[in-house]
């Protein structure tokens, strides 16, 4: 699969990659394609879960948006394909990479899932945005 030179790749990861990246992907995906930004999303996490979140799913689509990300263990490869990569309260020790990863500091869903949508959802935005600015 080639991209091109132009595309930035961001690559959101969570523990599971079930809920909170899966907002995050989400919700960038969406920005960047409203800002004409040329990016792709992807989802993955060092301890993933079976499925994604049904109450995550069920938020999404509630808003509107297509589920388009399932959960999968990150590995090198999709750390090196990134040119953005972003923690969502994983163990950044337990991610195959020497790049820099940004940290995204949000509530647990399961202790605050709508504060926690919402932060996710300002944070995606801001991220297409600052690209959009590039």
């Amino acid at each position: 699969m080639s991209s091109s030179s132009d595309q930035t790749r961001v690559l959101f990861m969570c523990p599971h990659a079930a809920g909170k990246s899966l907002f995050a992907a989400t919700y960038f995906r969406a920005a960047a394609a409203r800002l004409g930004v040329d990016a792709v999303a992807a989802v993955a996490g060092p301890e993933p879960d079976a499925g994604n979140m049904a109450n995550v799913v069920e938020a999404i689509e509630d808003q509107g948006f297509a589920v388009g990300f399932h959960p999968k263990l990150v590995d090198a490869s999709d750390t090196e394909d990134a040119d953005i990569l972003i923690s969502i309260g994983c163990d950044v020790a337990s991610i195959p990479t020497d790049k820099a990863i940004e940290a995204w500091d949000v509530p647990m869903l399961s202790d605050d899932f709508d504060g926690a949508m919402v932060a996710i959802h300002g944070r995606a935005e801001q991220l297409a945005a600052s690209l959009a600015s590039r």
